[in-house]
């Protein structure tokens, strides 16, 4: 997935949707399989990445969201998970005109 990751940056460019949406994919599979060390990076990035070019509200970005704050879980970093968890919850809420 490294090397498809690569393609994609090559063939779309490091802030299409298509590969932060694979860089998100492949950062959750390598945490989940033991390699966090390599995975948190890649989260965090995509995290940024589709923060920055994407917005706040993006899907995309919103599973990606979803993805960090299972991993501050998984490592025992409730206070930042729940800032997170908030997050979720008012992005998904409708805004008040």
């Amino acid at each position: 997935m490294m090397a498809t990751l690569a393609c994609y940056e090559g063939m779309f460019g490091p802030y299409n949707v298509q590969t932060l949406g694979l860089a998100t994919t492949l950062a959750v599979a390598l945490c989940e399989s033991g390699r966090a060390e390599e995975g948190k990076p890649l989260l965090r990035r995509a995290l940024l990445d589709l923060t920055k070019h994407h917005g706040p509200r993006h899907p995309l970005r919103m599973r990606a969201l979803e993805a960090w704050c299972e991993v501050l879980r998984e490592d025992g970093d409730w206070t930042a998970a729940l800032v997170i968890q908030r997050e979720l919850v008012e992005s998904r809420e409708p805004a008040i005109s």
